[in-house]
């Protein structure tokens, strides 16, 4: 992993298609070497479904699944083109046809498990198979386009919270010669193990956080590449991708670092002030007036500590200026990551009409605190940034009128419920943004619905991609992070647009 030592940026993996291929692609060719461009991993399989029916404008998603058909011959790509593809896109009020839904039931088919026999056995669990064949194809494609023409850096990031596709997504970047996968959101400890693993295609097993389990019982999913594609992937060994946990605190930093399966290659080393979702803070939860959780010097990274542990690190969250890379830097990093300002940029997959907003709200004087606030919005209970726009579900209104459901799923729990007369128990999913009806009734507690939006839909419309509804498209929701100079100095205080060469100038210069 000799290459991570020259990396000197990182652009950050954002929302769910703002950092999609285009702009890691233009981050990786700026400075080859010394950038990564960063994919998004999360909710790729929605993306790709939606973009084909709204008739794959440029035909990019077509030409990624027929190089993925060409190169490993499975017909797979063509499938998922036959099911989805709209040509000239679908009539502007209609709703989009969905994927399906990642749930995973008994080997038998269904929702219904025993009590355990052997507690200290694991229980197999399945997926279906389009869902595996859409998270790899879409993992791949995403990650081809972004290599496509070129030999900079492209990574893939993920969520751990989002536990489920993430194995099947790296696989498909993995064939597509991802150069690295960041992974944020929860422990990733393991996932290195398993991406040595699938370098050879080998089986690995995805292990699955089910609530209300017996003590000592374990759930997880096998996949094994063989089995997939009748075995066409595995023809020859892969390239392993470097693999970067995002850690906040020297405590989990060196937990990873001394694993008992395999260490990460790096660590992103990422301050509560960085965009989307943030470590909460030590000890018990306290609000300020606004509701945005309280955080203390007991939250701030111990950089020396950090340096000691001698594994590569970048710092992110507020490092958008040269002046802080230098300052990164001193502190023994070996570079940054930044995220908001190139999400701002206009290779970026935001909606332009988002973009625009948030210019405007900065050409209006609107400091900092007022623009972006910590919230308890997640249904992963993780506080989330939120950019405070208009007609947006930060406004309460909007989050108000909207019927609350959970179609997509993406940040479902899974749990069981209580053993019937026969010592059967039924596998439920279930979603703090879901009805509160449904929540309560897979043994959820109501105050844990409390101003829970629905990021699934409200980030895919962040990127032009929302379901429609009785002729409306789903409110977004708009996260940055906290510190935002960078895109104050670039666009001249909101008055102009500008690119991802402006950005990269701007930090790293010639």
């Amino acid at each position: 992993m000799e290459f991570l030592k020259e990396i000197k940026l990182i652009q950050g993996g954002m929302g769910v298609y703002v950092s999609n291929w285009r702009l890691a692609k233009a981050v990786a060719m700026e400075k080859p070497g010394i950038t990564a461009g960063t994919v998004s991993g999360t909710g790729l399989d929605w993306v790709y479904v939606r973009l084909l029916q709204l008739g794959d404008p440029g035909g990019h998603v077509r030409r990624a699944l027929k190089a993925f058909d060409d190169m490993f011959e499975t017909g797979i790509g063509k499938k998922i083109l036959d099911r989805y593809f709209i040509d000239g896109g679908k009539a502007p009020g209609s709703q989009f046809k969905n994927p399906p839904q990642q749930i995973v039931r008994a080997l038998d088919g269904t929702d219904i498990l025993p009590l355990p026999s052997q507690p200290e056995e694991p229980v197999t669990l399945a997926l279906d198979n389009d869902n595996i064949e859409l998270l790899i194809a879409t993992g791949f494609a995403e990650v081809w386009l972004a290599k496509e023409g070129h030999s900079g850096n492209i990574f893939i990031n993920f969520l751990k919270k989002v536990e489920l596709p993430l194995v099947y997504t790296m696989y498909g970047a993995m064939l597509a010669d991802v150069d690295g996968v960041i992974i944020g959101a929860g422990n990733p400890d393991g996932l290195p193990a398993i991406c040595s693993q699938l370098v050879n295609h080998e089986t690995v097993r995805i292990d699955i956080q089910v609530l209300y389990r017996e003590p000592g019982e374990d759930f997880y999913v096998p996949f094994d590449p063989k089995q997939v594609a009748d075995g066409k992937f595995t023809h020859k060994p892969l390239h392993r991708p470097a693999i970067l946990a995002i850690a906040s605190l020297q405590g989990l930093v060196q937990t990873l670092a001394d694993s008992q399966s395999k260490p990460p290659d790096g660590f992103i080393i990422e301050h509560h002030t960085a965009g989307g979702h943030n470590a909460g803070p030590l000890g018990p939860m306290k609000l300020d007036t606004l509701g945005q959780p309280i955080y203390s010097e007991l939250d701030e990274p111990d950089m020396h500590a950090i340096q000691q542990i001698g594994l590569p690190f970048w710092l992110a969250g507020g490092y958008g200026s040269s002046e802080k890379i230098r300052k990164a830097l001193n502190y023994g990093a070996t570079g940054v990551q930044v995220g908001s300002v190139f999400a701002l940029a206009e290779e970026s997959g935001m909606k332009p009409a988002y973009r625009t907003a948030i210019l405007n709200e900065i050409k209006k004087g609107t400091d900092d605190a007022a623009l972006v606030r910590t919230t308890l919005f997640s249904p992963t209970g993780f506080p989330f940034k939120v950019a405070q726009l208009d007609g947006t579900l930060a406004d309460d209104s909007v989050y108000q009128a909207r019927s609350r459901l959970c179609d997509i799923g993406l940040l479902q729990q899974r749990g069981l419920s209580k053993p019937d007369e026969n010592g059967k128990r039924r596998l439920f999913h279930r979603c703090s943004a879901a009805p509160v009806e449904s929540f309560v009734k897979k043994r959820g507690l109501p105050h844990n619905t409390e101003s829970r939006r629905c990021l699934c839909n409200g980030l895919l419309s962040t990127v032009g991609l929302g379901q429609v509804k009785n002729q409306v498209e789903e409110p977004a929701i708009v996260t940055l992070g906290n510190h935002l100079d960078s895109i104050r100095r670039l666009s001249h205080q909101g008055q102009y647009p500008y690119w991802v060469h402006d950005v990269v100038q701007d930090l790293l210069g010639e």
